[in-house]
């Protein structure tokens, strides 16, 4: 009786054994196949990358970083000329351009008084950049940044030809009051606030432009 029962105990363990070894196996081969899946998504993603896209450097404009006055931040960067299109509207060629000139446009906290979230796009905005050669003191006016949409979002901008050097420059953005209706009424569509009345001015300063764009 005591062998029969020694060899029960004895098949138990080696058939316990044995279903532990498959389960281990099996997710050995489950996570095989999750990785090669992720392998095989990884390279159809890299074979649909159009390999006539050339990338992008987005540089500082001076040494100023972000600006914040009132309800916006604003950011300024530049990077090499691009191709724009707006209907039928003729814009500089990237190749009559020395740069494209970007102004990143972004609303804060302040926002929410006339029903904006913070961190958002702000659009009909009229934004004028003017750009000051602080080694001889001659003003360049770039002109109206134009509104427009990159693969990364929408921001305001243009095409500019520049002589190296530099430079101070300063945006002024004035109030797009003419351009939205609020909600004034006493309910719960009201909003409290109203938009600024006086240009609002950001500036960024030390930007040494000497012509090459890396």
């Amino acid at each position: 009786m005591k062998n029969k029962k020694l060899l029960a105990l004895l098949a138990g363990t080696a058939m316990a054994f044995s279903l532990s070894s498959c389960s281990s196996d099996d997710g050995d081969a489950s996570e095989s196949t999750d990785e090669a899946t992720v392998a095989a998504s990884e390279d159809d993603a890299a074979s649909e990358e159009d390999p006539d896209t050339t990338g992008i450097n987005e540089l500082p404009v001076g040494d100023s970083g972000p600006q914040t006055d009132g309800p916006l931040t604003v950011d300024l960067v530049y990077f090499q000329a691009i191709d724009l299109e707006q209907g039928s509207l003729s814009m500089p060629p990237a190749s009559e351009s020395d740069m494209h000139f970007e102004v990143d446009v972004a609303t804060t906290e302040e926002a929410t008084e006339w029903g904006y979230e913070a961190d958002e796009f702000l659009p009909y905005l009229n934004i004028k950049a003017v750009v000051t050669n602080t080694d001889t003191g001659e003003e360049t006016d770039l002109g109206t940044m134009m509104p427009m949409i990159a693969s990364d979002g929408a921001h305001y901008g243009n095409n500019i030809s520049l002589e190296p050097g530099n430079y101070n420059v300063e945006l002024t953005v004035t109030s797009p009051a003419d351009d939205f209706m609020l909600h004034t009424g006493k309910d719960s569509s009201g909003v409290k606030g109203r938009f600024w009345s006086e240009p609002l001015t950001f500036e960024f300063e030390n930007w040494q432009w000497d012509g090459q764009l890396i």
